[in-house]
């Protein structure tokens, strides 16, 4: 960790160290936002207290806060991380939310994920050594979905109406990059966008 109390930057995110303070926001933005995730009940404070308490102990699962602004005045706008690593096969799946204002602005959505995609796949592949990274995602995220493509990662494949919500089922769709992949992604990346 620098100086700055940040891991990585990018187009002014910063993932940041996960703190207590930060629980009754994501609580508040993951009830508002069920829907999009594998979440099937509201949260708890308690939930949250448990929650945060297992991360720490956790080491299959790293979350980071998305910070945006300026350096070192910053802003908690959402999470994100790796989760499910399976240290010994390399892999591991991502988790991304941000607050559900900066989710319903599409362009405000698309740079903060694309920030995110860029610095989990550093984080990802550079020090934890993975070799794969990847995510579901429900088939009517159309434009979640796009973002994750148009930044490089391969669709491999399609999980059946595996989620049910509002009398209806809905589709899960896989997408990963490889380390072999991200060597070019990383040069593309840095390339459209400054550090």
């Amino acid at each position: 960790m620098t100086k700055d109390n940040f891991f990585y930057k990018f187009n002014n995110r910063y993932l940041c160290p996960l703190e207590k303070k930060h629980l009754l926001k994501l609580k508040e933005w993951r009830n508002a936002q069920m829907e999009v995730l594998r979440q099937y009940r509201p949260l708890t404070d308690s939930d949250q207290e448990k929650w945060f308490t297992g991360l720490k102990k956790d080491k299959n699962q790293v979350l980071f806060a998305l910070m945006t602004g300026i350096s070192p005045k910053l802003n908690f706008n959402g999470y994100c991380g790796i989760t499910n690593i399976d240290y010994r096969n390399k892999i591991g799946e991502i988790s991304f939310l941000v607050n559900p204002k900066r989710a319903s602005r599409k362009e405000t959505y698309k740079k903060d994920f694309l920030a995110a995609l860029n610095m989990i796949c550093r984080y990802s592949f550079e020090e934890l050594k993975l070799n794969k990274i990847f995510t579901e995602t429900f088939d009517f995220r159309k434009y979640h979905l796009e973002i994750l493509e148009d930044f490089g990662f391969c669709k491999e494949g399609e999980l059946r109406e595996q989620h049910f919500d509002k009398d209806k089922y809905f589709n899960s769709l896989i997408h990963s990059v490889l380390l072999s992949e991200w060597k070019s992604l990383k040069k593309l990346c840095n390339g459209k966008t400054k550090k």
